[in-house]
């Protein structure tokens, strides 16, 4: 337990709540197994999941849960899936089935009368997913039309999918509230409700049979006139974009913790098993092969369960963690699935068999490239939140030509002085970025450190550079304004002969051989 135990910033209550969470889970190995078997969804065990309160880690105390945020929340993830690869999805299911977009976006009355019930073990779904909607969740069509008396949304439409569905007694879905093209174009046309299934119209409409999901339930929903209290609705109308990306934070955080779990689970099988499977006359473990996807799979679970805890602990302390929530799903599914094709060939042809529940891991490992944001969804976050919440770390340093060795030098002093803005010097400084950063353009910002312009003056010497022939530009299509710019061929020459581009190294002689 010590290798996987708790972090130093743990608090007393968070480690004894691993303990005791990690004792109990392990009295329904059993229950669950059989259930993988007979492919029935354990009610009778999750109501003892939830019995415990375990399902309200992450849910403050005064709205019945254990106050232990989102690190409480990714130990039972964690935990779950390590012995349950079926029933923890359901777990993990209700803590996203709406936990941290009613405690962030709900009115205090809905606060009260809602998230008892999540602690409590109801069990929860998120419906995004449909045939128009899924990595494109703005694509949600699904419709939700205020009725004439103001009082209730009539929802009409289907939803596909969905973890829990057919099983879950509460709904956190998305619906499509405005039919302004403004409104879409600027993701205001989306609205989120809690729906309970219990409600006229309110229909499973069919079973999917996902890789994986031997006792859990996958499904699609169909709703026809369903009326939703305005009541149940959760924020205003149209900030259903920003509540779903919100929400979204938590969740891929919490299924990084199931992948953190699912690692735990393999390694149980790593060591025993090819310590016992003789084949040339030797256990299986003595194959050097085998000894290194062993040394993978436990760096793999080293290094993910402590970036999942890590920015579990930065969400409990209020901080941003928008890239560090997908870089980390993103990372644990792809290391999840290594792991499991790992441990499968260990195991060779027990890998691939039911009989040991190592296939079913793998199996999870490639669905959790899907569920919670593909992999891809996660990387295209990663990559536009890198744009403009790490530009500090994301900027080249600035490059001079050093006089004497004619090659670029990278410095963080800033420009000791700026020269008059004048088209020849900006002429002069597009040459020297043609030795500089070679191959690479200029922006209006680059130019505005050298010379003594604002951004107006230097869109006119573009121009005029440009009117010229001077100077290429690639131009925002919206403002014509240049947002790039470099030399031209005659520009440079314009600039400077032919010798001043020359750089050889020395160990290049001018043999007469040579051409230069």
């Amino acid at each position: 337990m010590a290798f996987f135990g708790a972090y130093p910033w743990w608090t007393p209550e968070q480690v004894e709540f691993q303990k005791k969470t990690a004792e109990f889970l392990d009295t329904l190995v059993e229950e669950e197994a059989k259930s993988r078997w007979t492919r029935e969804f354990p009610f009778e065990l999750y109501e003892k999941i939830g019995a415990t309160g375990m399902t309200g880690a992450a849910i403050p105390k005064e709205y019945g849960g254990l106050g232990l945020g989102a690190t409480g929340s990714c130990i039972v993830a964690e935990e779950c899936w390590k012995r349950f690869p079926g029933i923890g999805r359901i777990v993990v299911g209700n803590f996203n089935g709406g936990l941290r977009q009613v405690y962030e976006h709900g009115t205090e009355e809905q606060k009260k009368r809602m998230l008892p019930p999540i602690a409590g073990g109801e069990i929860g779904a998120v419906a995004i997913t449909e045939v128009t909607a899924g990595t494109d969740a703005a694509g949600i069509s699904l419709q939700a039309r205020l009725s004439d008396d103001g009082k209730y949304y009539i929802l009409n439409g289907r939803k596909r999918f969905i973890v829990g569905a057919g099983v879950a007694k509460r709904y956190f879905i998305y619906a499509q509230t405005s039919f302004d093209p403004a409104d879409i174009k600027k993701h205001k046309h989306l609205s989120a409700f809690i729906i309970h299934s219990d409600l006229e119209g309110f229909h499973s409409e069919k079973v999917n049979e996902i890789l994986g999901f031997e006792n859990v339930q996958n499904g699609s929903l169909y709703l026809k006139d369903v009326k939703v209290p305005v009541e149940d609705r959760l924020g205003a109308e149209g900030e259903g974009w920003a509540i779903l990306m919100g929400g979204m934070n938590f969740e891929r955080t919490n299924i990084s913790a199931t992948m953190c779990g699912l690692h735990r689970g393999i390694m149980q099988y790593m060591i025993d098993y090819p310590s016992r499977r003789v084949q040339f006359g030797k256990p299986t473990i003595d194959v050097p092969a085998n000894q290194d996807k062993i040394a993978d799979i436990v760096m793999r679970a080293k290094l993910l369960r402590d970036s999942v805890f890590v920015t579990a602990y930065k969400w409990d302390l209020d901080m941003d963690i928008t890239i560090d929530a997908s870089a980390v799903k993103g990372i644990a599914a792809q290391l999840a699935l290594q792991s499991g094709d790992d441990a499968t060939q260990v195991l060779g042809g027990d890998g691939i068999n039911r009989f040991y529940p190592v296939q079913n891991w793998f199996e999870l490992g490639k669905a959790d490239h899907i569920a919670g944001g593909t992999v891809e969804a996660c990387k295209l976050t990663v990559f536009r939140m890198a744009q403009k919440k790490m530009k500090e770390d994301t900027t080249m340093p600035r490059r001079y030509l050093d006089p004497e060795l004619r090659v670029p030098i990278p410095t963080y002093k800033p420009v000791e002085s700026k020269k008059p803005a004048t088209a020849e010097n900006l002429l002069e400084l597009l040459a020297e970025n043609y030795l500089i950063n070679p191959g690479l353009h200029m922006t209006p910002g680059d130019i505005m450190l050298y010379l003594d312009a604002d951004a107006e003056k230097v869109e006119a010497l573009i121009t005029e550079l440009e009117q010229a022939g001077d100077a290429h530009t690639v131009r925002n299509r919206k403002t014509n304004l240049a947002t790039l710019v470099a030399a031209t061929y005659p520009g440079l020459d314009k600039a400077h002969d032919r010798e001043w581009y020359e750089w050889y190294p020395d160990y290049v002689t001018k043999d007469p051989r040579r051409t230069f």
